[in-house]
This record gives structure tokens, C-alpha cells and sequence, in this order.
């Protein structure tokens, strides 16, 4: 077992190599231009600005490079062992900055007292290039150092502390959601599964067919419609995860000059309505897996077996029948750990959370490359870490399942 987990950990490499250049070289393809998204519209800059901005935006992240050549430098930056790159805040990158600046004053000047157009001197101006590429590797031999995210584009600060921010706010609404939903789920489809063909079955299965339709667009708008419009009821609060005077709560409510509900509780009321919009087709989906998977082992001769010998029926239903239907639910089960950063991406726009999934549709419609990267790169650890975590559920599961020989 533990040559294939050191193996199946190693081809997580070429994978992640291979899935982020795909999505690198799809972005670059993109008609969107990141240069024309940061540059404010051209009646607003004076002749001449206008290409000294677009220069200076792709020395600054270094767009004027082949794509192969970015994609490189970003699977340097974001590697714990490769070469270290020039930073803008480089002693050597400030001086030179410096020197560029008076050097492009004094050519500016020359240039218009010859007589030549804004646009001609600007085009002339830009040409002048003394400092080191911020982008560009510094040759020297590989070493272990820190993975370096990069900057967003858009928002012009490091991506590290972006992504730190909203990551734990779509985890919380999942770590809220999935295990409700899974409790639900698997109780739902054992009881279905009990009562097989009979009104509780045909009611349930109804039920859950009825909800799996639903968008989830349309519910959350209902929801806050109804249920967070002061027009109607307004029993819980429209957007976001806490109130406005959440971080001067206690953490737990009190009865001190009537009862404040402090910061847990104020918590639970703004997370409610979003964890039922993520709930409900999690459990209507789960669910039916969960009857179908153990109806076919309720079926086998196992289970007869264990039924004639005279055990109890629940012994039978859970320790017989339930643990050999484990392995289909494990599947999707492990399939569910990337919805910890991308299943809440309708929820949290519906309702104004500023989490992960507002943080890539962001980054994906104003093309902010490194922004996108490094959020896909952390969805696709999770998928990968979710295959190996089932492989290794498969054989907790049963017993006959074993990687020992290959």
C-alpha cells in the first residue's frame, strides 16, 4: 500500500504540469487582453500615454514573453525547487528603476525640443530599458525556496493573501453543508431502501426527484424573496456571513440587558439560507445513490445467508449489506472534496459571500491569470487528493480490495 500512495502522490506532478499549462495556454488564447482590461478607456490618456502604459504593463508582468516563456516563469515561481526570479523590490531592480526614470526624462526632453510628435517621443521613451526584467530568472543553481503565487493582475497585490481570505469562507459553508446533507442523504436512501416499493419509498423518491430539478439560482432568489424582503417575512438577513456588529459580539449568546445573540449564533442565521440552496441537490442526488447502491447488495447471496442464519434484521441491513455498498458512495463521495472550493459559486453570488467561488468567475472574466492559476491549482489537489483518498476508503471498505501487487 504504501508504494502505491508514494507512487499515485508522484504522478500528481505531471498531472498538475499538464492541467495548468492547458488552462495557461487557454487564457493566453483568450480575446480578452489583460493589457486592455488594466488601461482605462482611450479618450482618457493624454497622446503618447497610451503605449507608454501598454509597455509598461507588460515589461511589469512580463506579457510581452512568449506564452511558453510565461508559462515557464509561473511554473518556477509557484514551485517549492527552481531558480529565483528578480522582484521589484530588489535593491539592484530599485536602483536601476531610478537611473531608467532620469534617463527617460532627459530623452523626453531632448526629443521635444527636435521638434517630434507626443506619440513619436513616447515610442522612443519606452525603448530605454535598464532594469532587470522583475519577470525573468536569475541563473543560478535550483534551490529549495517559497512557492511564489504571484500578483493579481487586477487588484495589484499578491495573490497569496487574496486567495487566504475568501478560501476560508467557501470551506466554512461546506464544512457547514456536506455533512448535513450526507447525514440526510444516507439516511434517506437506507430508509428508501428498507421500504422498497412501498408509499414511503414511491413518497421520498418523489420528493427527491422534485428538488434535484430546482435550480439553485431560483431557490436562493425565493428564499431571499421571501424570507429576507421586509416586504414579506423578514426572518434572516440577505447577504453576507455576519452582521455588521459581529466582531464587538461575545462568541456565545448572553442575557445581559436581553439576549444578544453573539457572534456563533449571528453565524448560524446568515449561513442558514445558503447551506439549504448547497444542501438540497447534494442530498436528493446522494440519497438515491445510497438505495440503489444497497438495493443490489440487499440482493446477494451473502445477505440471504446472513438473513437464514438468523441475525437480526438491522445487524444484517448495517454491518452486512450497508458496508458492502460503500465502495459507489466512496466514489462520489471523494469526487465531492473540490466542491469545498467550487460548490458554492451560485450560492455565493446570490447572496453576497465573498468567497472562492465569486474569486474565480472574477478572475476568469477579467482574465487575472495568476489569480486563476492559483485557485485552479488548488481545486485540481483537491481532485487528485480525493482519488487517493478513495483508492484508500476502497480498501478500509473491503478487505478484498489490495494494491499490494501493482
Amino acid at each position: 500500500m504504501l508504494s502505491y500512495l508514494l507512487r499515485r502522490t508522484l504522478l500528481f506532478i505531471p498531472t498538475l504540469i499538464g492541467a495548468t499549462a492547458l488552462i495557461f495556454f487557454l487564457m493566453a488564447l483568450s480575446p480578452t487582453s489583460i493589457v486592455d482590461t488594466l488601461l482605462p478607456p482611450g479618450g482618457d490618456l493624454r497622446p503618447g500615454e497610451r503605449a507608454l502604459r501598454e509597455a509598461y504593463i507588460q515589461e511589469r508582468y512580463g506579457l510581452g514573453d512568449p506564452a511558453p516563456v510565461q508559462y515557464l516563469r509561473w511554473l518556477n515561481n509557484v514551485s517549492p525547487v527552481g531558480f529565483r526570479t528578480w522582484k521589484r523590490a530588489d535593491a539592484e531592480v530599485q536602483k536601476a528603476t531610478m537611473e531608467e526614470n532620469a534617463l527617460r526624462d532627459a530623452r523626453r526632453a531632448e526629443l521635444a525640443a527636435s521638434g517630434m510628435s507626443p506619440g513619436q517621443i513616447e515610442k522612443e521613451v519606452v525603448k530605454i530599458n535598464l532594469r532587470p526584467n522583475p519577470g525573468q530568472f536569475r541563473w543560478d543553481r535550483p534551490a529549495i525556496k517559497a512557492p511564489d503565487l504571484g500578483d493579481s493582475f487586477i487588484q495589484s497585490r499578491p495573490v497569496g493573501p487574496i486567495i487566504a481570505a475568501a478560501l476560508p469562507v467557501t470551506i466554512t459553508l461546506q464544512v457547514v453543508s456536506l455533512p448535513i446533507a450526507l447525514s440526510i442523504a444516507l439516511l434517506s436512501g437506507i430508509w428508501s431502501a428498507q421500504h422498497r416499493g412501498k408509499l414511503q419509498d414511491v413518497g421520498t423518491g418523489t420528493l427527491l426527484l422534485g428538488l434535484y430539478s430546482v435550480p439553485v439560482i431560483w431557490v436562493g432568489v425565493m428564499l431571499i424573496g421571501f424570507l429576507a424582503n421586509v416586504e414579506y417575512v423578514k426572518l434572516f438577513p440577505a447577504a453576507g456571513m455576519h452582521g455588521v456588529r459581529a466582531e464587538s459580539m461575545n462568541f456565545f449568546p448572553t442575557f445581559e440587558g436581553g439576549f444578544q445573540r453573539g457572534y456563533l449564533l449571528d453565524a448560524a442565521w446568515h449561513l442558514l439560507l445558503p447551506v439549504i440552496c448547497i444542501s438540497y441537490g447534494t442530498v436528493a442526488y446522494y440519497s438515491k445513490l445510497t438505495r440503489t447502491s444497497l438495493l443490489e447488495t440487499l440482493g446477494a447471496d451473502f445477505v440471504r445467508t446472513a438473513r437464514a442464519k438468523g441475525l437480526k434484521e438491522r445487524l444484517v441491513l448495517y454491518r452486512h449489506a450497508f458496508r458492502n455498498s460503500l465502495l459507489p458512495l466512496i466514489t462520489v463521495a471523494a469526487q465531492m472534496l473540490p466542491l469545498l472550493v467550487t460548490g458554492s459559486v451560485v450560492v455565493e453570488y446570490i447572496f453576497g459571500i465573498n468567497g472562492m467561488g465569486r474569486l474565480l468567475i472574477f478572475s476568469l472574466k477579467a482574465n487575472d491569470r495568476e489569480l486563476f492559476l492559483s485557485a485552479s491549482v488548488i481545486v485540481l489537489l483537491l481532485q487528485l487528493g480525493g482519488n487517493l483518498l478513495a483508492d484508500v476508503l476502497y480498501a478500509v471498505a473491503d478487505p478484498r480490495v489490495s494494491y499490494d501487487n501493482g
